[in-house]
């Protein structure tokens, strides 16, 4: 039996297939490889290495909107919101932020808080507990994000042109499942709803 520490909990907020498979065009038509496009693109509501009692698995459909015009590319990188001369997108993970003021953002703290509720001292010991902006597990800093594009490409450095052309292209991307579910991973397999 693995310990509670080897257990990885996840909740996850996947995009629709209508919308990725429309953000995939773009990134292509951008004249990124279709390799380096991310398949399965979604934003992790939460994460943590400890189990939680009484969480409960999930896997529903939803219908959450999330507008376009608050959304900022980024390296996905510690630090990665701001343009640094060591971090070269094109040799980086890149994806999309939503900002605070994003519409979809009460929404996820709801789901995210439904799950940090469940951090107590005894599961967590002396960490400091996850709130709506900071991490017990992972980036100490939460920050909503999508991950669209691998390392390789090819993408230029100043990241602007695209997310403007992003935000002229798209009105709102549209998340379409949600999903609670929790990792052994010596095991390598996950537990949840099907």
């Amino acid at each position: 039996m693995p310990s509670y520490r080897q257990i990885e909990v996840y909740a996850l907020l996947w995009l629709t297939r209508e919308c990725e498979g429309r953000i995939r065009d773009f990134l292509y038509s951008a004249g990124i490889p279709i390799d380096a496009i991310q398949r399965g693109m979604h934003l992790t509501v939460y994460y943590g290495r400890r189990s939680l009692p009484g969480l409960p698995l999930v896997r529903k459909r939803v219908t959450i909107m999330a507008d376009v015009s608050e959304t900022r590319f980024m390296v996905l990188a510690p630090g990665g919101e701001n343009p640094r001369p060591e971090l070269e997108p094109a040799r980086r993970s890149v994806g999309i932020r939503l900002t605070k003021r994003n519409s979809a953002i009460v929404e996820i703290q709801k789901m995210r808080q439904s799950i940090y509720k469940l951090e107590t001292r005894r599961v967590i010991g002396t960490r400091k507990r996850t709130t709506a902006w900071t991490s017990c597990f992972g980036a100490r800093h939460y920050q909503p994000h999508i991950k669209l594009l691998h390392p390789g490409s090819e993408i230029e450095r100043d990241l602007r042109p695209l997310g403007e052309s992003f935000r002229s292209a798209f009105n709102e991307i549209v998340f379409g499942k949600y999903e609670v579910r929790v990792r052994w991973p010596s095991h390598g397999n996950f537990r949840s709803f099907d």
